[in-house]
């Protein structure tokens, strides 16, 4: 294609943008609005995943409770037997004075009920290692491999929380993932129908083009570059839209929000160039395939 005859339908695309501005509007407003509830519903997913991902590093641990019998050689030797199942991160003892002080600080203004067992005869908390798994998803195996070791009578994991967190991340991928599918066919469907009512307004001039010899190409050209056009600046009003409104959300939430919920709020910088690319893409993208599906049967002459 020649150079000339491009920026002829570059020039052309922004005519018709401009002769079109109702139409051009409505379809900039389609765009707008679909893509600011994606983003949304991509900040939602990925503050939940973020949720996820963070409770799950705090139920990487599993504890193992050993008895009474086993000596300093012992606990050394079975130190290096847990090490040799693979898939550990860290492996720490704990006697029983430090698993009393560990259970005295989380019981708070009432551990002063435990100061009773500090003596070394009453205490009744067993000798334990703790153990941080590579990846959560392994810590049933492992739990499993450890249950079996010759010395431990007890082993505690988060097994049941562990799968309903596994699960829950599993959902929100594929919810995510089918909502972004769903809200992209339903702004192709608004566009197409938009940009049609637009090419029907021109459906006289398209079909004289036609007879006069204009290639489907250079027909579809003006109204492509309209449909991109259209399709960027849907996409970049989106963007500024997601973009301060959660900003301001994130610098208020901050101040106000503590707990496991602080994890949930990911920072805007986490995900500002990311989003930008996908509302790009997605806008410019489904603005040019409504286009060219609104034109597909009027040009047939």
């Amino acid at each position: 294609m020649k150079f000339r005859v491009f920026a002829n339908m570059i020039k052309q695309g922004f005519q018709g943008l401009n002769r079109n501005r109702s139409m051009g509007m409505v379809s900039i407003v389609s765009i707008a609005i679909v893509l600011v509830i994606l983003g949304l519903m991509l900040i939602m997913v990925l503050s939940i995943n973020q949720l996820v991902m963070d409770t799950n590093k705090k139920m990487d641990q599993i504890d193992i409770f050993i008895e009474d019998k086993f000596d300093v050689p012992d606990i050394e030797a079975m130190a290096d037997q847990i090490s040799a199942i693979g898939g550990i991160k860290k492996i720490r003892f704990k006697s029983p004075a430090e698993g009393l002080k560990e259970l005295k600080s989380s019981w708070g203004e009432n551990a002063w009920l435990l100061d009773e067992y500090e003596d070394e005869e009453k205490n009744p908390i067993p000798k334990s290692f703790e153990i941080r798994v590579n990846n959560i998803e392994d810590a049933e195996a492992v739990a499993k491999k450890l249950g079996k070791m010759d010395g431990v009578w007890k082993v505690n994991y988060f097994s049941k929380e562990i799968e309903q967190m596994l699960a829950i991340s599993r959902y929100i991928q594929i919810g995510g993932i089918f909502m972004v599918g769903f809200l992209s066919l339903v702004s192709i469907f608004l566009m197409s129908n938009t940009i049609r009512l637009a090419v029907n307004s021109r459906r006289t001039e398209i079909s004289i083009m036609k007879w006069i010899g204009a290639t489907d190409a250079y027909i579809k050209g003006p109204f492509f570059i309209e449909g991109v056009l259209m399709g960027f600046i849907g996409s970049l009003i989106a963007f500024l839209i997601v973009a301060f409104g959660y900003r301001y959300f994130y610098l208020e939430a901050i101040n106000n929000v503590t707990g496991l919920l602080s994890s949930a709020i990911v920072p805007p910088s986490f995900f500002y160039s990311d989003m930008a690319v996908i509302f790009a893409t997605l806008g410019i993208g489904i603005a040019a395939l409504g286009s060219l599906i609104s034109l597909k049967r009027f040009l047939r002459v």
